[in-house]
């Protein structure tokens, strides 16, 4: 058995013979979509943010000629540095703020470098 709470989206395993608390919810197995939009009217399933591969946006910021510079600025930044080597995150999202401002701050357009899918004609 599972509860779900927090308008379905935290759930975990429970005995059969859990009692669900105000604002929790028992399902037999684990719930589908559709099953928490129905019990929970707040639910909004989580949206499929796009991502590209960091080699993918490090090859595009060598092409243009700016991978000096955006290794300047990483470096100069450990935080920014640290994520964006990652190796356990080989991927960020398209969308993603600290992203698009760093691809602008570099001059370029980050719907070209940021782009999913191989790059436009």
């Amino acid at each position: 058995m599972f509860v779900y709470s927090n308008d379905g989206h935290s759930f975990h395993a429970v005995d059969d013979d859990y009692q669900a608390a105000p604002g929790e919810k028992l399902f037999a197995d684990y719930a589908t979509l559709d099953q928490l939009a129905e019990t929970f009217p707040g639910y909004a399933p989580p949206v499929d943010r796009p991502k590209v591969p960091k080699s993918l946006v490090m090859q595009r910021l060598i092409d243009r000629n700016k991978m000096d510079q955006a290794y300047a600025m990483l470096s100069s930044q450990p935080k920014f540095f640290a994520r964006w080597f990652a190796p356990d995150h080989p991927a960020v999202y398209c969308d993603d703020a600290d992203a698009t401002a760093f691809v602008t701050a570099l001059n370029l357009d980050p719907a070209i470098i940021l782009a999913s899918e191989a790059e436009p004609a």
